[in-house]
């Protein structure tokens, strides 16, 4: 009889709740602090979304801090003892060094359950289409599929999702370093919307500069009808947007052909503290 298969993932998949329930994926935290300030958020003390991005518009800072070893060696150690294989599917590594931290424990947690599998899997991706990658894993799990052989399809079909957002104030990507002053000041004269992208290599690039926040998402938009996999889940990722997420969704839903499931979901703080609010997106499959 094959040995069950437990997907994990970290919290940068911005994983819904109810998939999170329904596929029982397990979740390794990733933190975050506030400047000028000792406490550590993310695991045991936390916030609410809307609580992160008030404390954003307040004018307060946020750092990511990656993930913690111990913690997710224990985290993955409680699915081992419960005899399963376990399949980790990971925010880009060219994004953060968690990848490499996971896939160090997990090669010693391998040493301690000899038998069972403890493998990783670079997304090359991040919120919601690192999360569809996870989705994809859990639904070859339930197929059938051993977890050698999910990591392998993984690895050939991860370059198909596609995340693209728009954010609302370029401020946040200048921070991170991600984008000039100069750029921003101009962007905001002018009212330019760079649409961003997670390219092959799982780095964050602009792909197209609209002027216009609304018609950034229009676009966005009209690219899943033209472009989108038929039949394959797809979401849409907000941070502190919910009102504008569920007009795109809705408009998705009355647009695209067929029956597909399209999830809603809350970009985390760890993602949040380097585009801020406001930001909207859509992650999807797109044809081969």
């Amino acid at each position: 009889m094959a040995r069950k298969i437990v997907i994990a993932a970290d919290v940068n998949a911005d994983i819904p709740e109810e998939m999170r329930n329904a596929c029982r994926i397990c979740i390794l935290p990733q933190y975050y602090r506030f400047d000028q300030e000792e406490d550590v958020y993310g695991d045991e003390k936390n916030l609410t979304s809307d609580a992160f991005f008030a404390r954003l518009q307040a004018g307060s800072r946020a750092y990511s801090m990656g993930c913690n070893p111990a913690r997710v060696q224990n985290l993955l150690e409680e699915e081992l003892r419960e005899d399963k294989d376990v399949l980790c599917v990971l925010f880009s590594s060219a994004l953060s060094g968690s990848y490499q931290t996971v896939s160090m424990t997990a090669e010693e947690l391998m040493g301690s359950f000899p038998g069972q599998a403890v493998l990783t899997v670079d997304s090359r991706n991040a919120s919601f289409g690192q999360g569809l990658l996870a989705y994809r894993a859990w639904s070859l799990a339930e197929a059938g599929m051993d977890v050698h052989a999910i990591r392998q399809q993984l690895e050939q079909e991860r370059s198909r999702i596609v995340l693209k957002f728009v954010v609302k104030d370029l401020q946040y990507l200048v921070r991170g370093g991600r984008l000039s002053g100069v750029s921003a000041s101009i962007g905001g004269i002018l009212d330019i919307k760079p649409i961003l992208t997670v390219n092959e290599e799982g780095q964050i690039v602009p792909f197209r500069k609209v002027r216009g926040y609304q018609k950034a998402i229009r676009e966005m938009a009209q690219e899943v009808l033209t472009l989108a996999e038929d039949g394959m889940p797809l979401g849409v990722i907000h941070a502190c947007s919910p009102k504008e997420a569920e007009r795109l969704r809705e408009f998705l839903r009355q647009e695209l052909p067929g029956e597909r499931e399209i999830f809603l979901t809350e970009i985390n703080p760890t993602i949040g503290a380097h585009i801020g609010p406001g930001a909207v997106g859509v992650a999807y499959w797109k044809r081969d």
